[in-house]
């Protein structure tokens, strides 16, 4: 282990790189106040007045305002360590001085996106307990000063707590893999099997948001889009034209889940340490996530049917966070099998931890009722055809409410929940399955809550509290429910092992 060269006791600056990431910032957040005006002043823009001029005046003031902003809040930016906690002072106008004590960091985690690699620095996150901010982070830090930082806090943090960390949070590069084993390495073939076999609904959602907001901006900005429609000839934009957009759309939704999987996960490497698991990733923003053994609440895995064609799982490690809890904080590692899932609940949880588990089903009112509400939205359709005289119509509600029927057969078959001593084990799903794991210790509180019609059937829903989310299980038998709450209270109440 190489020796530190610098001297945090003394108040330091962050790279001068960091003037560029608050000036981007800045930017950013301007250009999205402004958007719909600038879409005006290079789209709609007039001659017969001088209002463009004007407004480019004013976005060149307040740019040049917001430049000056940015390098006054670097040169007034500092961090140092005294004693045993960490410090920083900012503030252009008004100073702040923000103490964190060395015990109530949770995890230090490095960042780079394109500008961070191509200026060999670092974003650098600490992650708090008990604090409503995401999290407390650097813009830009050199990278060995960023490395000789989590170093000198985690040592000193391991000497306040008398945990062993120092192997799950070595500083270099090169020697802190060598005390990690290897648990999983994506390829490209891998991560293009990941692309494909992606949640694509879901990105073309993204889609719709996108183009939704496009054309909002225009409409506020004083442009009407549909002005450009009306000379499409009404034939023409018929089925063809519907057809030919849906196809060009879901080619879009395909290549957006391909290339965002790619760009997201590109180089994904997990390991495991003796106390912790650890990920990278990233093609231009790399992101370098360490979780330890008793901060991590949750264990979940779930697939899709393109998925189980090749035998793939969406692996997640939810670890105790701030009082917002941000996925950003969780370890997600797509393309995992069931023989490294099984690696990482082992290390975790131990070899016997599911042994003596059986999985109890929901209650079948659960099934009937959401066959009973969904099919209603069918009924619209079957109205319109009938008193329409339109026969594809009535096929087409007969359909839906057919597919209703049957999501609603599997989600029920699929919700199911156990427990030994130990463990708790939640299913669920629809086409795909989905399996969420929590240590019974590291459970915070049960929440139980009934509908009126519940009331009457006896039934409830159990909503289980964790430091990293919440999970429910519906339509449980009410007196199973109060069973089941007092058994897991009683078990962290009694229990004196450390839950995070």
């Amino acid at each position: 282990m190489r020796k530190s060269n610098f001297n945090f006791t003394i108040p330091q600056r962050q790279s001068y790189v960091a003037i560029l990431m608050i000036i981007w910032t800045t930017y950013r957040v301007l250009i999205r106040q402004v958007f719909p005006f600038l879409v005006i002043f290079f789209v709609g823009k007039s001659t017969k007045n001088n209002f463009g001029n004007y407004f480019l005046y004013f976005v060149i003031a307040v740019a040049l305002i917001g430049m000056l902003y940015s390098i006054l809040a670097f040169f007034r930016y500092y961090f140092y360590i005294e004693e045993d906690k960490l410090i920083v002072e900012k503030g252009v106008f008004g100073r702040s001085k923000t103490i964190v004590p060395f015990e109530r960091i949770q995890t230090i985690n490095f960042e780079q996106n394109l500008a961070h690699q191509v200026f060999s620095v670092l974003r650098l996150k600490v992650d708090t307990a008990g604090s409503a901010q995401k999290e407390f982070e650097f813009d830009a830090i050199a990278i060995d000063q960023a490395q000789a930082l989590r170093k000198i806090i985690l040592e000193k943090k391991y000497k306040l707590t008398s945990i062993v960390e120092t192997s799950d949070n070595e500083v270099d590069v090169t020697e802190e893999k060598k005390g990690y084993k290897s648990i999983l390495k994506l390829s490209i073939i891998d991560l293009l099997k990941v692309g494909i076999t992606e949640n694509h609904f879901r990105s073309g959602a993204l889609i719709l948001f996108a183009l939704w907001w496009i054309w909002d901006s225009l409409r506020e900005a004083g442009l009407d889009p549909e002005k450009y429609t009306e000379d499409i000839d009404p034939l023409a934009g018929g089925v063809i034209i519907l057809v030919g957009l849906a196809v060009i759309f879901i080619i879009l939704a395909f290549l957006f889940s391909l290339i965002r999987t790619v760009l997201k996960y590109f180089g994904l490497e997990f390991w495991r340490s003796n106390n912790g698991f650890k990920i990278s990733s990233g093609l231009f923003t790399k992101r370098d996530i360490s979780a330890l053994d008793h901060k991590i609440q949750m264990i979940s895995w779930s697939d899709n049917l393109l998925r189980k064609i090749v035998g793939y799982y969406q692996l997640s490690l939810k670890q105790a966070s701030s009082v917002t809890i941000n996925n950003k904080t969780s370890i997600n590692i797509p393309g995992c099998r069931q023989d490294q899932i099984d690696m990482v609940t082992r290390a975790l949880y131990g070899a016997n931890a599911f042994d003596d588990i059986e999985m109890e089903s929901v209650d079948k009112i659960f099934m009937y009722r959401r066959m009973f509400f969904l099919s209603l939205l069918g009924i619209p359709f079957l109205l319109l055809g009938y008193f329409n005289s339109k026969p594809f119509v009535i096929i087409g509600g007969v359909i839906l409410v057919i597919c209703f029927l049957i999501t609603s057969y599997f989600r029920y078959k699929k919700c199911k929940f156990g427990h030994n001593e130990k463990m708790m084990i939640i299913r669920g799903g629809l086409f795909g399955d989905k399996a969420e794991t929590l240590p019974i210790i590291k459970l915070q509180n049960i929440e139980i809550s009934q509908s009126p019609y519940q009331r009457r059937k006896k039934l409830a829903n159990v909503k289980i509290h964790t430091a990293a989310g919440n999970v429910t299980i519906p339509y449980v038998g009410y007196n199973r429910a109060i069973q089941l709450s007092d058994y897991i209270l009683y078990k962290t109440e009694s229990s004196n092992k450390r839950w995070m």
